[in-house]
């Protein structure tokens, strides 16, 4: 069975769409609300080898990270 798309896949998308709307800001925000998910998964014991939405905890911070840097979004 496929993993239902949630929270960290609808906040990476909505990244890309605010990108696209030339907004930073909220484009910023929302790869913030991805990593914060990600932090609280790892401190109530996640461990970055751990699938959420069917992807590992590491590739999934990697990705925000990465989206941030490429993107000239970092502060």
């Amino acid at each position: 069975m496929k993993p239902q798309k949630q929270i960290l896949h609808n906040c990476l998308e909505q990244a890309k769409q605010y990108l696209k709307l030339g907004n930073k800001e909220q484009s910023r925000d929302q790869c913030d609300m991805g990593i914060a998910w990600i932090a609280t998964k790892k401190i109530e014991g996640m461990g970055g080898e751990d699938l959420i939405e069917g992807i590992k905890i590491d590739l999934w911070t990697d990705r925000f990270w990465l989206y941030l840097e490429n993107n000239d979004l970092m502060l």
